[in-house]
């Protein structure tokens, strides 16, 4: 999926004007920031820090205390700036008093209309010392924004540092909550009990509106309270976004693939659904909790988690699926230049070494065994897939090639190709009809989108290439048959208002 460069350039234009104004601003910094250092007069500007949705500074005082970090979030990276900072703030001060996770103490927060800069919203924080997981890890060489694993790394260093990575994932697994959302301010400080007032602020939300030009109005605004309703959510989302976003596709087969990559995750998902999980307990999840942003010292001692940005209360399944980020590349990146089987060889043995050292920090922390404990469920998702399914509802850029070679064979045995797939799901006159209209009109919004950008190309819609009639549902061989009929005849009834599920329900039932 290309990114709509239209929305890019007006973004862009944003951050750099924002830029224009910090490097004139050190002055003002340092006097919102000396407002909670008792007004004192002698800041220093002692570093600058860019990151991927926020500008930092250093900042320090000859008083013999710590050094603190503002932190801005940078237009035209981040969106919904005032939300983004104060959803930050409450769960860097819940982690920090419900956890033994080091973080970063917040000084001070605030919203734009608080900060006299102009540079909007903030949050004041403790300055930590200490160098990523990722750097480690990372293969000498290669440039550090690849973030490819050391393939010499001894297995000493990963088990100590998938050790630390490990027992903040089990600190986190130990928090619940009745809903799946945002946090917010405890009914009084004395409180522990969290509050989930907000909907879930994710990478998903902000990259689709800052990458692909849609409007902050059509996201839900609400928080949820089944694992159902918000993976339904999260999958008509993919959907409105392929609708949506002009340049969503490259040419007619790409969308009939996307079409029916979107309607096929629909028709699977009850599958990926824990019914025991449905209403909760859900789990404390961040979108960017990854060696990046895990400091450790020269011994390897954990000293820090930074980047508190983009978590929230979520289903269990996703704080319960092995983490993604065992070979430090995204699973997407490494798929679409290697392959899955190239993936999997590498992921896999890192998996089992991870889950070997979660175990162990699990009968440390003297946890019974049972299908709650972390490791299991993580080994599970790696067997019934549910890590990968969980990933695609997540990845919207990703979704089709997390699906097609993770998912399809799985669920629907494999032995059609891609575009026989997508042929055999749309059997029906209607069906059909209605997704070539879909067809057109976006071959059109395409050619559109190209004249827009004075880009000199051409586009036109074309036929679908004929293949046989035989529905791979009919050879019986489907991930559905791990789930009881009752069931399916339950879920199907609560999600029958997706046009996906209905089509589900006519083709299973021929």
């Amino acid at each position: 999926m290309d990114f709509d460069d239209i929305s890019l350039d007006e973004f862009d234009a944003q951050r750099r004007d924002w830029i224009r104004l910090g490097s004139t601003s050190a002055e003002g910094i340092c006097q919102l920031a000396s407002r909670y250092r008792n007004n004192r007069d002698d800041c220093l500007l002692r570093s600058m820090h860019c990151g991927s949705f926020n500008f930092s500074w250093r900042l320090h005082w000859d008083d013999g205390g710590d050094d603190w970090l503002i932190r801005f979030p940078l237009p035209g990276k981040s969106m919904v700036l005032d939300e983004k900072v104060y959803r930050e703030a409450i769960v860097m001060q819940y982690v920090e008093k419900n956890t033994s996770i080091p973080v970063p103490h917040v000084i001070a927060h605030g919203a734009g209309h608080e900060n006299p800069t102009g540079l909007g919203p903030f949050i004041i924080m403790t300055w930590i010392d200490g160098k990523p997981i990722s750097e480690v890890l990372r293969k000498e060489g290669t440039d550090p924004k690849d973030k490819i694993i050391n393939p010499d790394a001894d297995e000493q260093t990963l088990r100590t540092l998938y050790g630390q990575m490990a027992e903040i994932l089990l600190e986190l697994w130990g928090l619940d909550f009745d809903r799946i959302g945002s946090l917010g301010q405890p009914e009084s400080e004395s409180s522990n009990k969290p509050y989930i007032d907000g909907r879930p602020l994710t990478i998903e939300f902000n990259e689709l509106m800052r990458t692909c030009g849609m409007k902050e109005s059509i996201f839900p605004s609400r928080v949820y309270h089944s694992s159902i309703d918000y993976i339904t959510s999260l999958l008509d989302q993919q959907s409105l976004h392929l609708e949506q976003q002009r340049n969503s596709i490259y040419d007619s087969n790409d969308y009939r693939q996307k079409y029916t990559c979107r309607h096929l995750m629909k028709a699977i998902a009850l599958n990926f659904i824990d019914r025991d999980d449905n209403y909760g307990p859900f789990k404390l999840f961040c979108d960017d909790l990854c060696p990046g942003n895990v400091l450790v010292d020269d011994s390897l001692r954990l000293v820090g988690v930074i980047d508190w940005e983009f978590c929230y209360a979520a289903p269990a399944q996703f704080a319960g699926s092995i983490p993604w980020w065992l070979l430090l590349q995204r699973p997407h990146t490494i798929i679409s230049y290697q392959g899955p089987d190239a993936f999997f060889d590498a992921y896999l043995p890192k998996a089992e070494l991870f889950l070997q050292v979660l175990q162990q920090k699990e009968e440390e922390r003297d946890t019974s065994p049972s299908d709650n404990r972390l490791s299991y469920r993580m080994r599970q998702s790696i067997h019934n897939k549910t890590a990968w399914f969980t990933l695609a509802c997540r990845k919207v850029a990703s979704v089709d090639l997390i699906y097609w070679d993770m998912l399809d064979g799985f669920c629907w045995g494999s032995d059609q190709s891609v575009d026989e797939r997508v042929h055999h799901f749309t059997t029906s006159i209607e069906m059909h009809k209605n997704r070539e209209d879909f067809v057109r009109r976006k071959i059109d919004e395409l050619q559109k989108y190209y004249s827009e950008l004075g880009v000199d190309k051409q586009v036109e819609y074309e036929e679908e290439e004929e293949y046989g009639q035989q529905s791979r549902l009919e050879s019986g061989d489907s991930c559905l048959s791990y789930k009881t009929p009752l069931f399916l005849t339950g879920a199907v009834g609560i999600l029958s208002t997706t046009i996906a599920v209905g089509c589900f329900v006519r083709w299973f039932r021929r």
